[in-house]
């Protein structure tokens, strides 16, 4: 099998790789500064939904959960 190259490809391969290195070297030069990270945790708790209510009504309920 043959690969073939044409000037247009070789473009597309050396912008592709140029972008790649330039994200890489900004996201190694800007996080490089950052020693002073803080670490932050927090207390509250979850909220859940209610899931079932006692009452004496026959009532039948369909919901939809997509709130993960």
């Amino acid at each position: 099998m043959f690969i073939v190259f044409n000037k247009q490809k070789i473009y597309s391969y050396i912008i592709a790789l140029t972008t790649v290195f330039v994200l890489f070297g900004g996201a190694a030069f800007l996080g490089a500064g950052k020693q002073d990270a803080i670490q932050t945790a927090t207390t509250a708790e979850k909220l859940l939904p209610i899931y079932s209510v006692e009452t004496n009504d026959k009532n039948i309920a369909l919901t939809i959960n997509c709130a993960w």
